[in-house]
Formats: C-alpha cells, sequence, structure tokens
C-alpha cells in the first residue's frame, strides 16, 4: 500500500477541475461577449504565471508604471475608474510575492498614518458635502498600496535588477510612446496653448518627468553604491535627463539641484585627488547640461513667461489652486475636510486639470488637517530614517539629498498619489534597503 498516492492524485484532479471550470466560463463569456472574453483569459494568464513566476512577476508590475493607464485607456467600470482598477489588479498579482518572501512590519509607520486620518475623517473631520464613504476608503485604499510594495521582501538578486528597471522606465515609457504614435492611438507629443512642445510618451509630461527624475536621482546614487556597474548607470542618466528636459518640466529640475550640486562637487573633489579617470563623466554632464539648455531655452520661457501672473513666473495655474484648498479648508484646519475630499472640492472654479492642487501638503493638509498631515509625514521621516541608519556611509549625503528633493517635489507636484512616481520610488527604497544589509542580519518574522 501507498498511502500518499490517494493525496498526489487529488490535486491535479483539483488543478484539472478548475481548469474545466475556467473553460466553460470562458467559452459561455466568449458567446455572449467576446471582449470580456479575451481579457477574462488575460487575466487568468496573469493570475497564473504571478502564482508560477512571482519573481518575474514583479519586474512586469514595476515596468507597467511606465506608462500612465488611464490616459491611454478609455474604459471604466461603473464607480471605479481604470487607475483604481489598475492598483486593484497589481494589487492581486503581487499577492504570490508577498506570501513567499513576507513582509517587513518594521515599515508599516506610513499606512498606519493614513489609516489615523481615516480614523480622523470618519469621527473627527467635517466632511465636504460631495464626499461620500466609497470615495474615502478609495482614496485609503489607494494611498495606502505602495507602501506594501515597500515592505516585500526580495532577495538582494531581484532587488538589484528592480533598481535597473527604475532607471529604464523612462526609456520604456518612450519607446512605447513612439509605439502608439506609430499605430495612431496615442500623440506622442503634447502642444500647450504657450506654443511649448513636450515629449510625453506613454504618459502625460508630468508623468514621465516624474519616471525621469526617479530614473536620474537613482542613478546618481547608484553610481557610488554600485561603482562595478557605474556604467550602466552613467548611461541611463544621460538618457534620462534629457527625457527630463525634453518634457519641459520645471519642478523636478528645480528639486534635484543640491543633488546635482553635491554630484559636481563630489566629482571635482575625487578629480583632484588623483582619479583622473572621472573627468569623462564630468565633461559629458556639462556638455549635456548645455546642450539641453540650449535646446529647451525657448520652450522653457514660453511656459514660464507666456502668460502674465501676479508672481511673475506662470506656475501653470498653481497658484490660484493653492489659494482655493487653503480657503476650502480653513474652517476645519485640525482635521480637514476628510480623506479624498480634495479629490471632488474643484467646483468648477479651478482648471479641470487641478482634481488635485499639486501640493502634497496641501493636499493632505485638506483631507486631514494640520493632525493627518503631521502623522503622515512624520511616518515618512522615521521611515527615511531607518533606512538612512543602515546604508553605506559612501552614498548617505546622496540619500540626504534624494529625500530632500522628494519633499521639494512634493512642493509642486503630486508625488504620494502618482503611480508614477510612488510605486518606484516605494520599491527603490526597499531594494536598497535590502541591498544595504548584512546577509548575516536576520530579518524580523511576520
Amino acid at each position: 500500500m501507498m498511502p500518499d498516492l490517494p493525496i498526489q492524485l487529488k490535486k491535479p484532479m483539483y488543478y484539472g477541475a478548475v481548469y474545466v471550470l475556467l473553460a466553460v466560463m470562458v467559452g459561455v463569456a466568449a458567446a455572449y461577449q467576446p471582449m470580456f472574453s479575451i481579457l477574462g483569459l488575460g487575466v487568468i494568464f496573469l493570475i497564473m504565471y504571478a502564482i508560477c513566476q512571482p519573481e518575474k512577476m514583479s519586474y512586469l508590475v514595476l515596468l507597467s508604471t511606465a506608462i500612465s493607464i488611464n490616459y491611454i485607456v478609455e474604459a471604466n467600470v461603473p464607480g471605479l475608474e481604470i487607475i483604481s482598477l489598475y492598483k486593484l489588479g497589481i494589487l492581486i498579482l503581487l499577492v504570490p510575492s508577498m506570501l513567499q518572501n513576507g513582509l517587513r512590519l518594521k515599515f508599516i509607520y506610513p499606512i498606519a498614518a493614513i489609516a489615523s486620518m481615516l480614523f480622523l475623517t470618519l469621527f473627527f473631520s467635517e466632511w465636504h458635502p460631495r464626499l461620500t464613504l466609497s470615495l474615502t476608503l478609495k482614496a485609503f485604499i489607494g494611498l495606502t498600496l505602495p507602501f506594501f510594495f515597500l515592505m516585500i521582501k526580495w532577495n538582494k538578486g531581484t532587488a538589484q535588477r528592480h533598481i535597473r528597471i527604475i532607471c529604464l522606465l523612462p526609456l520604456v515609457s518612450v519607446g512605447t510612446g513612439a509605439l502608439l504614435q506609430l499605430a495612431h492611438l496615442y500623440s506622442f507629443l503634447n502642444v500647450e496653448f504657450t506654443g511649448a512642445i513636450r515629449v510625453q510618451g506613454a504618459n502625460i509630461a508630468p508623468h514621465l518627468a516624474m519616471l525621469a527624475f526617479l530614473g536620474i536621482t537613482v542613478a546618481l546614487i547608484e553610481t557610488k553604491r554600485n561603482p562595478l556597474q557605474a556604467r550602466f548607470f552613467y548611461c541611463t542618466l544621460a538618457a534620462n535627463f534629457a527625457i527630463l528636459i525634453a518634457t519641459g518640466t520645471r519642478g523636478p529640475i528645480l528639486a534635484m539641484l543640491a543633488m546635482a550640486a553635491y554630484y559636481f562637487y563630489d566629482m571635482v573633489k575625487q578629480y583632484i585627488k588623483g582619479k583622473l579617470i572621472l573627468i569623462i563623466p564630468l565633461l559629458c554632464s556639462l556638455v549635456l547640461i548645455g546642450g539641453a539648455v540650449y535646446v529647451q531655452w525657448d520652450n522653457m520661457t514660453k511656459r514660464s513667461f507666456e502668460r502674465q501672473t501676479g508672481t511673475g513666473i506662470d506656475l501653470s495655474g498653481r497658484t490660484e489652486a493653492w489659494s482655493y484648498f487653503l480657503k476650502g479648508v480653513k474652517d476645519s484646519p485640525l482635521t480637514g475636510r476628510g480623506l479624498g475630499a480634495v479629490t471632488v472640492a474643484n467646483d468648477g472654479s479651478l482648471y479641470e486639470g487641478f482634481v488635485v492642487p499639486h501640493n502634497e501638503y496641501i493636499r493632505f493638509y485638506y483631507d486631514a488637517g494640520y493632525i493627518g498631515c503631521s502623522l503622515l509625514f512624520l511616518s515618512l521621516l522615521v521611515l527615511f530614517g531607518m533606512i538612512y541608519r543602515v546604508i553605506p556611509q559612501r552614498i548617505k549625503i546622496y540619500y540626504m539629498a534624494f529625500i530632500l528633493a522628494f519633499f521639494l517635489y512634493s512642493l509642486s507636484d503630486n508625488t504620494l498619489s502618482t503611480v508614477q512616481f510612488i510605486i518606484p520610488f516605494c520599491w527603490y527604497l526597499n531594494s536598497l534597503y535590502i541591498l544595504s544589509t548584512t546577509n548575516s542580519k536576520k530579518e524580523e518574522v511576520i
């Protein structure tokens, strides 16, 4: 007798029954809704692939952030936008990775802070008239999702590949955008009313700029942390800088000035100390910056000075939007108007592009007041500090400049609520932490 044999037979029989059931469901769908049948097959394939190859699925999920799917695909399920479906989908696809690798619970502070904002909303906030419970819960899920990716315990080889993918995301977007343009499905360029021409790839220009910003700043850190792969990171740095300039976006350029200044200072200092080979990337950087200024000068002046504004510099309507949102929360400064309220606050007085104020401090102040906003950014400081303690000494200043750039960028754009920024940002912080810890250090057990 072989007592284990019946148990061994049950597993393939079980899977066989599931496959037959799925085949019947797809067949029925094909008869009535062929498009749903095709989508269903795609979903089934992705789920099976995620179960069988969770590490490889993580590469596909990260690569998907190179495309602003909510602008490329115009389709919504009633009550649920395409971007919400996308976020839900990538969470489902990464569940096998979470189960296989485990989660690092000590990075839960941002999630706890957003949960506190939800608590404030339910019990203390002065709800905006157009805010609903479903909008609040959707905002909560959407904001916490990227921080779950921050906690996944990838192995070191996977983490290193994730970093390389992050540096390639802008190029993937540009390449995909070119293919979409050839197929007449999406415009590769965006021409503004000022006459400024902006490259947007498979995104909108501000989203592509976010990808390029991360590609540049991550590459700057990695050239110091991982000098054996410096050639790859120098090449992607140059390409991503060219893409960033081509987007005509000013915020990320200003945000990374401190990091770029320290990079040049460090390069010159090492060159003086005898590392003569550094003259090559130093000169190449200067030539690239000079060329970028020459090519984009007209675009930047059009975007900054074409319209007369009270500030003297055209901030694309941001000053008006900031005043509007600050005025809207002045009667509830401690607990705000409710998590997600900012997304329904624009009553038509502002340009429709200002669904949120393009300033994360004002955004979370509007939603959760001084209390919620302070908790969130304090939790981020704690998180950044935990990573700072384990990274190599040689990149600590670069890392601090990177975090400073994040806080500065948050003054002018939606860094915490845009997929193209927050997911690769959290992914990199996680990878940096993993690669900075020693092999002998034991991870906590859930």
